[in-house]
This record gives structure tokens, C-alpha cells and sequence, in this order.
């Protein structure tokens, strides 16, 4: 088949699904969702069908003509590459286990029309960012993601929270979304007047073109800092936060600073490194600090998203993301079991189902749940027979290779390091707290404690799967092995290969692993402070202090002297209808007043008697020898 139609099922499956689900609506509550997922089979197995196709070159171009201004076409197309066909299997997959998963997880919820409706404008909104080979139409989608997420993290909008977290989220990328937007009238300058991605790095651009480009990035993919979306974003259902953190909506920035890569001069490269280096230790430090689960695992997304962007956009970064996307996802999906299951054995109780501390003890009621947890939880500890391991070595390795031209960067790798250390503590911590020792939820039984259905369960195990290490490499131990170079970029063979680093980090993340267990009956009181009340302090409440002083002002100036105005006209408007009627209207109509009366005193004169005329004639003779008398 044609690959451009291909391309264009693979655009618009998701957006028929939308289609689809919202007109049916809640009269077809029950069946929207297993359309939906129809549709997400559909697409995946087409992106397969264009990844296997052998007739498309390496790299293919298409462009169609949109619109134009004046003489001036607008064009936009699709760039598929080797980037490209990893994203649309990698997010169509996803999508798919995750509505799979959602079949089960959101099965009593009346507006599950809705909810997969969304899901589905989320897709087709990422696959938009990951087709189109141009900035200004990416923009276009991206905005598009922006609605989109607003949507599902607002999913629940009776809950307070729920509102609130989609209005931070959606407010906060916009930030980032404006440095985006002038990154791309940058690129428009300084490029000849294009916008086309395959034409980035053929003219020379400034540094701050490619860091307002990468502003898009800090929005979306949460980094310092604009990161404090994400942890509140856990408001939604926790299958969304599997796609948000796993495929879509954060993977949606690495996947533009891979993209961007070709026009990143060398000072751009070290601001986005220390940028990801800060929100990599950040989201590893306040992950410690955390009792519910869900927040631990978005707090790892944040740290995990910096530690991608000190891939700096290549081909370390991309194959970070993608080994990401499978075990979070599968972090997400197994916190959503434990607390699937949690909430059906205290549906009688008011409980929370996503504290930790309410926990333990579960891995004999959930051995499944468990035995998974457990796989991506190594793997996002980066220990070895794990996919994690082998992408985080590989970030590793390129940081210290960069180090031997600018040793800034092999100081980053120690970073690195440190974070690896504090993955693998706060990763142990949870693993223990939810799994094992005594339950402490004193309100019901952990006999009631169950595993779910086969809906909940295949997902799981097909991301335990792709979360091992022998996925990627005949050589799990052997980041330089790994088959994902030759797809992209064979020369990162040589750079991956790396046994010393690779040895390091085993024993770094096994120092972390031991310092967990060693204290895992210390109760951590002690919480880092938020970015939240340092924003609050420096931007909301100085904002709001300003908004009421010019409140004030409009109401006591300027309204008062607008009011004063209108009152000064009404009063000049009272005396001109005065004068008017006084004096315009008056005189004319007093003269008119005057006429009649006289004539009515001369026209009682003209009585038509004789004697009337006589008497009237001699009186005026009379008064006139009067008159001349004197």
C-alpha cells in the first residue's frame, strides 16, 4: 500500500475514534470504549505496516500545499524517518494497552464515553507532533496535546483538585508554549522563511533560537522550572497518567529537542544539560519524600525526563525515551492494579487508596501486580538484565565522551551518578512499603484484597516484557550491543560500549538498593519545600497584589472620572434641553402666542354692525386730535 496512506489512516483513526465516541455518548456508555480500543489495534498495526514496509527509504518527504498568504503558499507534509516510525508504534502501542487496561479500571464510571473519547483526541494530537515536518503545524498539534491533557487530568472535574490540576497544567505549558512560539519565528528568520524540519542546519542560527525552542520542551516535558504540573497532574485517571508520562505528552518534548538537535550550538547544549541535570535531581530528591504512590512514580517521570535530556536530543536520549515509556507505563498501570484493587475491597470505606502508608504486605495477595512492579522498578533503577540499564548507560557514556572535548559534561556524569543512587533508594523504599511487611489498613481485611481481570493483567506482562533487557540486546549487559543503533544511528555502537560505566552504575544503584533496605523502618517525617509556595510568593501573590491595587484603581479613578464625565454631560445635556425649550422653542412659539391673541382682539372688532365701525372711527379720530393736541 501506499505509504502516504498509510500515513494519513495512522493520523485520522484517532480522531474518527473522537468522533465516534463523543456522538454516541453515554446511550452507548458501555461499548465506546471497546470501539475506541478497535480503533488504537487499527492504527498500531498500520504504523506497523509502514515500519516494515520495504519500499520506504531511510528517510521520506511528502508535502501538500495548505493554504497561503497572498503569493505565498503555506505548506505543511510528513517527514517519516526512523524517529518517526519508532514514535507512531511506540504511542499507538501504548495507547492501546492502556485502553485495554482502562476496559477493566474504569468499568462503573458513568462518563466512560468521555474518557476514551479524550484519549483518543490525545493520540491523534501526539501523532500529529510526530508526523508533521514542520514547526509552525507542530505548534499546531501541540496546542492540540495541551487541550488534550487539560481534558483527562480534568477528567473528574467534580473534584476540586481535578479542576485545579488542569488548569495548572494548562497554564503552566503555556509558558513554555511561548518560547516555543517565538523560537519559531526565529527559525522562520534566520532560515529564509521556512519552518521545515529537514531544512533545520543548513543556515547558521543563534543560541537563543534553539533555547526558545526548547522552552516548548521545559513546559511539556516538565522540566526545572516549569515541572510543577506534573506531579498534580496524577488527579486524572491513573491509566492517563500511564499515557501522559509514558508515550504522549512529556515524551512530546524530548521528541522536539530531538528534532531541534541539528540547530543546538554548544552553549544551547550546556544550558539544556544543566537544565535536565537540575530536574533530574529534583524529581529523584522530592520522589523520597513521598507517601502516595502515584506522586512517587510522577516525581520519577521528572527525574527521568531530565536524565533524557542530558542525552541532549540524540540518539541516547530517544532510545531513553523508549525504554521509558514501557516500564513507567508499566509503573503507572501496576499502581493503578494495587489501587484497583485496594478500592474494591474497601468500597464500603473512606479511605485513601493511593497512600503507601495504608499498604504492605500485598505482594502475597497480588503476586502478579508484584512480580511486575518488580521488573519495572529495576529497570528504572537501570540494574542490569533490564532495558533501563542499558538506555541510562548509554546517557552515560555520552556524557563522558563528550567530556573529553569539555569537561563540564563528564561533572554532569557524576550528577548522573547521584541520581542512578537515589532511583534505586526511593524505588526500593516504595517496592518494600507497598509489598511487603504487615497491611496497614486497619478498616478491612487483606483477605479481600484480589487481583483483576486478564484486562489488567496482559498489558502488565506484555511492558514486563519489552522492560527486559534481552528486548534490545543479545547482550543485556552490553549497552554497545544493542539493536536499536543500527535503526537510528549505528555509530553509537562505539560510544555505548562502555564496561567501566557500565560497572559503576551496577554497583552505584546497588548502593542505593542497600541503603533502602538498611533503612527501610525509618519513617522519613521531614518534606522538601515546593516550588509551588516559592512561585506563590514570588509570582501568584505579588500578581494578585497587583490585580487588587488595580482594581482599586479602576474603581476610584477611572470610574470615578468616567461617572464624573457622564454626570457633567448629563447636567450640560438638562440645561441644553433648558435653553431648548426656554429660549429655541420659546421665543417662536411666544410670538406665534401673540399673533393669536391679537388676532382674536381684531377679529372680535370685525363684528360687521354699523355702528360698531362708527363708534370705533370716532374714538381713533378722537385719540389721534389727542395726540396732536398735545
Amino acid at each position: 500500500m501506499n505509504p502516504v496512506i498509510l500515513i494519513w489512516l495512522i493520523l485520522l483513526t484517532p480522531l474518527v475514534g473522537f468522533g465516534v465516541g463523543m456522538t454516541l455518548g453515554r446511550k452507548q456508555n458501555a461499548v465506546v470504549g471497546l470501539i475506541t480500543t478497535g480503533f488504537s489495534g487499527l492504527a498500531l498495526v498500520t504504523a506497523l505496516a509502514l515500519l516494515f514496509n520495504n519500499s520506504l527509504p531511510q528517510t521520506h518527504h511528502w508535502v501538500f500545499d495548505w493554504f497561503s498568504f497572498g503569493s505565498m503558499p503555506v505548506r505543511f507534509g510528513f517527514l517519516a524517518d526512523p524517529l518517526t516510525l519508532m514514535m507512531l508504534v511506540l504511542v499507538n502501542f501504548i495507547a492501546l494497552l492502556v485502553q485495554l487496561f482502562s476496559q477493566d479500571y474504569m468499568h462503573d464510571d458513568p462518563d466512560k464515553y468521555r474518557y476514551f473519547s479524550f484519549l483518543q483526541l490525545f493520540v491523534f494530537s501526539m501523532l500529529g507532533i510526530v508526523l508533521t515536518d514542520n514547526l509552525f503545524v507542530m505548534y499546531a498539534f501541540w496546542e492540540l496535546v495541551g487541550l488534550s491533557s487539560y481534558l483527562l487530568i480534568g477528567f473528574w472535574y467534580q473534584k476540586a483538585t481535578a479542576v485545579q490540576a488542569a488548569k495548572k497544567a494548562f497554564l503552566v505549558n503555556r509558558v513554555g508554549d511561548l518560547g516555543f512560539l517565538l523560537g519559531i519565528f526565529g527559525v522562520y528568520f534566520y532560515n529564509n522563511g521556512s519552518t521545515d524540519i529537514t531544512t533545520l542546519g543548513t543556515t547558521a542560527m543563534p543560541t537563543v533560537v534553539g533555547l526558545l525552542l526548547f522552552g516548548g520542551c521545559m513546559g511539556k516535558s516538565a522540566q526545572f522550572p516549569l515541572h510543577t504540573w506534573l506531579p498534580d497532574a496524577m488527579e486524572g485517571p491513573t491509566p492517563v497518567s500511564a499515557l501522559i508520562h509514558a508515550a504522549t505528552m512529556v515524551a512530546a518534548g524530548i521528541f522536539l529537542v530531538a528534532r531541534i538537535h541539528p540547530i543546538l550550538t554548544v552553549d544551547a547544549q550546556v544550558v539544556i544539560a544543566t537544565v535536565g541535570c537540575i530536574t533530574m535531581l529534583l524529581g529523584s530528591a522530592y520522589a523520597i519524600f513521598q507517601t502516595d504512590i502515584k506522586k512517587t512514580l510522577a516525581y520519577s517521570t521528572v527525574s527521568q525526563l531530565g536524565l533524557m535530556l542530558l542525552g541532549l536530543g540524540t540518539e541516547a536520549s530517544v532510545f531513553h525515551l523508549l525504554t521509558h515509556a514501557f516500564f513507567k507505563a508499566g509503573l503507572f498501570l501496576s499502581a493503578g492494579a494495587v489501587i484497583h484493587a485496594l478500592h474494591h475491597a474497601g468500597h464500603h470505606h473512606e479511605f485513601d487508596a493511593q497512600d503507601t502508608r495504608l499498604m504492605g504486605g500485598l505482594r502475597k495477595k497480588l503476586p502478579f501486580t508484584f512480580a511486575c512492579y518488580l521488573i519495572f522498578s529495576a529497570s528504572l533503577a537501570g540494574l542490569p538484565l533490564f532495558s533501563g540499564f542499558l538506555s541510562k548507560d548509554t546517557i552515560l557514556a555520552n556524557l563522558f565522551h563528550l567530556g573529553e572535548s569539555n569537561p563540564y559534561f563528564t561533572y554532569l556524569g557524576f550528577a548522573v551518578l547521584l541520581g542512578v543512587f537515589l532511583t534505586a533508594f526511593y524505588m526500593t523504599r516504595q517496592v518494600l512499603t507497598v509489598f511487603f511487611g504487615e497491611f496497614r489498613n486497619t478498616l478491612f481485611a487483606v483477605s479481600t484484597v484480589h487481583e483483576g481481570s486478564w484486562k489488567l493483567k496482559m498489558p502488565l506482562a506484555l511492558l514486563a516484557i519489552l522492560s527486559t533487557g534481552f528486548v534490545f540486546s543479545w547482550n543485556p549487559f552490553n549497552a554497545g550491543h544493542v539493536w536499536f543503533w543500527h535503526f537510528l544511528n549505528p555509530m553509537m555502537e562505539e560510544i555505548a560500549e562502555n564496561h567501566t560505566i557500565a560497572l559503576v552504575s551496577v554497583v552505584v544503584g546497588l548502593a542505593g538498593i542497600l541503603t533502602a533496605y538498611l533503612t527501610r523502618n525509618k519513617v522519613i517525617t521531614y518534606s522538601l519545600p515546593t516550588f509551588d509556595g516559592l512561585y506563590d510568593f514570588l509570582l501568584v501573590q505579588p500578581t494578585l497584589t497587583l490585580a487588587k491595587q488595580l482594581q482599586r484603581f479602576d474603581v476610584q479613578i477611572v470610574d470615578f472620572a468616567v461617572n464624573s464625565l457622564v454626570s457633567l454631560q448629563v447636567a450640560l445635556a438638562t440645561l441644553a434641553a433648558w435653553l431648548d425649550s426656554t429660549f429655541i422653542d420659546g421665543v417662536p412659539n411666544g410670538l406665534a402666542t401673540g399673533a393669536g391673541i391679537i388676532g382674536k382682539v381684531t377679529r372680535s372688532v370685525q363684528g360687521g354692525k354699523v355702528q360698531v365701525y362708527i363708534v370705533s372711527a370716532l374714538l381713533g379720530l378722537g385719540l389721534l386730535i389727542l395726540l396732536l393736541v398735545m
